[in-house]
């Protein structure tokens, strides 16, 4: 059996770059959920996890499973981390959905300023 490779540029792809890309530029640029780059590194974190998952919609959606792997906090971490979130006005609000096992969360508008800095 012989098998030939038709399109070599295969080689050189590699599997969720363009996530690795974007969550690196958002660690570097705090957005769309804006932090102050002296807030504390597990908020930052968290921030960023939700950036990443956060669509162009009012209410997004994350599996908590996922959430907590991501993030290597344990649940009640994450939970005071997302509360803090709102205490900083980066988010409006977050709640557990037990029943399909995901956090959902809703962001601040762009235009919206987030709160002091912690």
């Amino acid at each position: 059996m012989e098998v030939q490779l038709l399109d070599a540029t295969v080689l050189d792809q590699v599997p969720g770059r363009r996530s690795r890309c974007r969550a690196a530029h958002w660690a570097l640029v705090p957005a769309p959920l804006r932090l102050s780059m002296v807030s504390l590194p597990a908020l930052r974190l968290i921030a960023l996890i939700l950036s990443a998952h956060s669509a162009d919609r009012p209410v997004c959606s994350i599996g908590m499973d996922v959430f907590i792997r991501l993030g290597g906090y344990s649940w009640e971490q994450t939970a005071e981390l997302l509360d803090r979130l709102i205490v900083l006005r980066a988010l409006t609000a977050w709640c557990p959905n037990r029943e399909t096992d995901e956090v959902l969360w809703q962001s601040r508008p762009p235009h919206t300023e987030p709160g002091p800095h912690t």
